[in-house]
């Protein structure tokens, strides 16, 4: 069975969760990383892609979440990042934002949620085209 990981907070420890196909896991850590190339006329470069959570009771030990899915639901944001390839192509990964398929607009997304260390980060930038010339990337905080 692919895993189908949901991380949801409302912004503190105690509203915080992260489910595996309807089943609550209790992990010290979450990591995802992912950063797509862009050429210098903006053309996707492909790119690279870590996903990883970290047990409570064996944080020594990096679980690879993908293939399958992660949602990330935080206050006004709700991201989802899909690769279903048993291979773990990065080719083969979606990312939504909100609903809308935004694969080829993400120049980055990072998330690293860490209980042992009080780390809480969570933004994304989104690849802006102008036509002629390479463009630029916005980036916006989640969390």
């Amino acid at each position: 069975m692919m895993n189908s990981l949901v991380f949801s907070t409302q912004g503190t420890w105690d509203t915080t969760t992260l489910m595996n196909n309807g089943e609550e896991v209790f992990a010290s850590r979450l990591f995802v990383s992912l950063r797509r190339a862009r050429g210098w006329m903006g053309g996707d470069q492909g790119g690279d892609l870590e996903a990883y959570l970290c047990l409570q009771d064996d944080p020594d030990n990096e679980i690879g979440i993908l293939p399958g899915s992660l949602e990330i639901q935080v206050p006004r944001h709700n991201v989802l990042i899909t690769n279903r390839d048993p291979h773990f192509a990065f080719e083969s990964t979606q990312i939504y934002y909100q609903e809308i398929e935004v694969t080829m607009s993400v120049a980055e997304l990072y998330l690293e949620i860490d209980a042992d260390q009080n780390i809480v980060q969570c933004y994304m930038s989104l690849f802006q085209g102008h036509g002629f010339g390479s463009g630029n990337a916005e980036t916006f905080t989640l969390l």
